[in-house]
């Protein structure tokens, strides 16, 4: 299981990634309809700054959040493979677009029906985090460490 620890962090760097980036492109499209001054220099120092800010700072930052998801979809996954036939990658994908369908769907009922992540507020937004999850799971999936599992590839 410790052999699995890189391609974990990798799948959670991942999502973690196409979370912020699509959540700050979200604002920044928002904040130009609205006719405010978005340049490239600001899309770019944004986006680092969010990468940052948002996996470091608050009560609760992205990367615990989408790790905590990942894990819990991760290891029921696990349990799942042992028990049917169905190819590693497809199922920690699935495994991974559940954890950031959770996410994005139990959010807004832990706090009074507000979606804080910017880029779950449109069925489009809430799809697109879903497939970043499935991409993280897939990626897991497809570098799981041989020898230490007994799914089928």
């Amino acid at each position: 299981m410790i052999k699995q620890i890189p391609a974990f962090l990798m799948s959670l760097v991942i999502a973690t990634f196409l979370l912020v980036t699509h959540t700050t492109a979200t604002n920044l499209i928002w904040l130009h309809s609205i006719n405010m001054p978005v340049d490239l220099n600001l899309v770019v120092s944004t986006m680092a700054t969010d990468l940052i800010g948002m996996n470091s700072r608050g009560a609760f930052p992205t990367v615990a959040l989408i790790s905590i998801g990942l894990l819990l979809a991760f290891i029921t996954a696990r349990f799942i493979s042992t028990r049917t036939a169905v190819k590693k990658t497809t199922l920690y994908a699935v495994a991974g677009g559940t954890a950031l369908f959770a996410i994005v769907a139990l959010m807004p009922l832990a706090f009074y029906n507000l979606d804080l992540i910017a880029g779950a507020r449109t069925l489009t937004g809430r799809v697109y985090l879903v497939v970043a999850g499935a991409l993280a799971g897939y990626y897991f999936g497809n570098h799981l460490q041989k020898g230490d599992s007994n799914e089928p590839n």
